[in-house]
């Protein structure tokens, strides 16, 4: 029996040994606590048992718990700059460091809790991933983390947000518009700056598994505003044009899902 509200409990104890007052770390800690919300509303809406809803919700807790490690030693979110795979880090912390013992204490879900937080930020579901069990709670994880990441993006200062330091003289890579014109996923390898980095936060539409989290982003107007926002802090005319047209791309998309269902 998973107890959901001990492993709240248990999660706020383990950020407490870190300064919460850096607002990396701050953003990282309410997201977490909001992408377990996400887990859970998400879980509802696909009728899941009370059991199912408390996993989901332990995963959401799990999935970034090794960005804590990450920050503090690189004051950064970039896997790609610091050689640190956040997904893979937290895997480590839970199981080889032992923090998952405190949580939760059967090992029934091991590989369900292993294989979601690994794959909750990789471009693909891998091909290990065969159980039907293992498959749903790796969706409800990508989903329910992405929702939150076009929360964060609209709230937080731009600068806590991207990657980067810098945010003129930038240009933007044009494979990655023609890879996004093409309804592909982009590559983060092809993400070089800031300007790079605004493709990644529209392309995350692409990827959502469920209907229910793409008429969460409709209903918040989440592209709108972030499209504003890179208007005002990019200011480049090229850079704006790029983003309206991702904006674009991105609410036909939306639209014919919706449709479909």
């Amino acid at each position: 029996m998973i107890d959901i509200e001990n492993a709240k409990k248990v999660y706020k104890e383990y950020a407490s040994n870190y300064n919460i007052d850096i607002p990396r770390i701050r953003l990282k800690y309410e997201h977490i606590l909001r992408v377990m919300e996400n887990s859970g509303y998400i879980a509802r809406e696909l009728n899941l048992t009370e059991e199912e809803i408390n996993l989901a919700m332990l995963i959401g807790i799990f999935h970034d718990i090794g960005r804590f490690e990450q920050v503090r030693l690189y004051d950064t979110f970039s896997d790609k700059d610091t050689g640190l795979n956040h997904a893979a880090y937290s895997v480590k912390v839970l199981f080889e460091d032992g923090l998952i013992e405190k949580f939760i204490d059967t090992h029934k879900y091991d590989e369900i809790i292993k294989k979601a937080v690994f794959y909750h930020n990789k471009k693909e579901i891998g091909e290990d991933v065969t159980d039907e069990k293992e498959l749903l709670f790796c969706k409800i994880i990508r989903d329910a983390d992405k929702l939150d990441i076009y929360k964060v993006i609209n709230e937080e200062e731009m600068k806590d947000v991207f990657w980067y330091k810098e945010f003129s003289n930038l240009k933007m890579n044009p494979k990655l518009m023609e890879d996004f014109e093409n309804l592909k996923l982009i590559s983060y390898k092809d993400i070089a700056n800031n300007a790079d980095q605004i493709f990644a936060f529209y392309n995350y539409v692409l990827d959502f598994n469920y209907v229910a989290s793409l008429k969460n982003i409709r209903q918040n107007k989440y592209l709108e505003k972030f499209t504003k926002r890179i208007e005002e802090t990019f200011k480049d005319e090229e850079i704006i044009q790029n983003a309206n047209k991702l904006l674009k791309i991105c609410n036909e998309f939306i639209d014919k899902k919706i449709e479909d269902n």
